[in-house]
């Protein structure tokens, strides 16, 4: 489950990273993309946390 966290992490990273080169930092899909990055390390961080 771990590595497949990861990957998706790495995933949102690279969308976030060509959102942000095409439409900038406070464009709505970058903040909304943003936050799902961010939900994906909140979860991360709560499944390595517990082990």
């Amino acid at each position: 489950m771990d590595i497949l966290i990861l990957e998706l992490i790495r995933e949102k990273k690279a969308e976030l990273l060509n959102i942000v080169e095409h439409h900038g930092l406070n464009h709505p899909i970058t903040i909304q993309c943003s936050q799902e990055l961010d939900h994906l390390l909140n979860l991360h961080e709560k499944i390595y946390s517990s082990m």
